[in-house]
């Protein structure tokens, strides 16, 4: 397949190197020349301490040129403006099939004004960019995909063996799952700057968690207990990971606190529920960006 990806981030560099590796011919469409002329080079990807160079394409300018999958892989406050640009370079005669790989569920209200096919997923893997052109990939895990309007292909032509994509039938049971465990495991590592281990490891900081996916929970519909139990899963298994929102922070840039926490906070007070834990991540977090940029 032709996978063109816009965003180069840590998990853009990572799907397209595990993609291009897995023998899909991918495009990464970056913000800078400069980035993109590094990545001509390859992408540098290190498991396990060992490093290999993933040879891709690159470029600073989404081109209309025929791509049968465009990955949106951009932080969720980016997609309008990335929309915005897709709307202006393809015409609905050529409009690939996109999926949208964002944090949160913040994104949704843009996405539902396409009238194509789209898909949306979530990413369980974990992955650092180290620099421009090289990401480590921190974390063993799976993608998931659903389908979100249109009549999109399932894509498990991009599935590998040590790079599953499962796809799911509920779109909204897929995101909420995973926006639970953000709300629990991202702003509470930003807050107090440790790594996700931490958090099952400090009873205050576990007690926290628990409060933050009860209201979570409630708020989208979810059964407690089995979301309590995969969010311990996931903390357990990325125990020594920096969560992105903390990363985020230490380098000074704005973190999605909004389509996460923010998400659940509209969704709260259209149904007349109260979430004090989650407003007071994030006031929180929002008052840290306010310090840190």
């Amino acid at each position: 397949m032709n996978v063109t990806i816009i965003g180069a981030g840590s998990i853009g560099l990572l799907v397209a190197a595990k993609l291009a590796m897995n023998g899909q011919v991918v495009t990464v469409v970056c913000r800078r020349k400069h980035q993109a002329d590094q990545l001509r080079k390859g992408i540098n990807y290190i498991n396990r301490r060992k490093t290999r160079c993933v040879k891709v394409q690159a470029t600073h300018q989404l081109s209309s040129k025929k791509t049968d999958l465009l990955i949106v892989a951009v932080k969720s406050n980016q997609v309008p403006s990335v929309l915005s640009l897709i709307q202006e370079v393809y015409h609905d005669s050529n409009m690939p099939d996109i999926l949208f790989i964002q944090n949160g569920m913040g994104h949704l209200s843009y996405i539902e004004l396409l009238h194509h096919n789209v898909l949306v997923g979530v990413v369980e893997h974990g992955a650092l960019k180290i620099d421009e052109r090289t990401v480590e990939h921190t974390g063993d895990g799976v993608i998931r995909i659903s389908t979100y309007s249109g009549v999109p292909n399932v894509l498990t032509a991009l599935s590998s063996e040590d790079f599953p994509v499962y796809y799911e039938p509920d779109w909204y049971e897929m995101l909420a799952k995973k926006l639970v465990t953000n709300c629990a495991i991202n702003p509470l590592s930003s807050l107090y700057g440790v790594l996700n281990g931490e958090l099952l490891q400090n009873a205050r900081f576990y007690s926290l968690m628990r409060e933050l996916v009860k209201e979570a929970c409630e708020v989208l519909e979810l059964e407690f207990e089995r979301s309590w139990n995969d969010v311990q899963l996931v903390c357990r298994k990325t125990s020594a990971n920096t969560s992105s929102m903390l990363a985020d922070l230490q380098a000074g840039r704005l973190t999605e606190i909004d389509a996460i926490t923010g998400y659940v906070l509209k969704e709260a007070e259209a149904r007349g529920k109260y979430v004090p834990f989650s407003r007071f991540v994030f006031d929180s977090v929002k008052g840290l960006e306010m310090v840190t940029r």
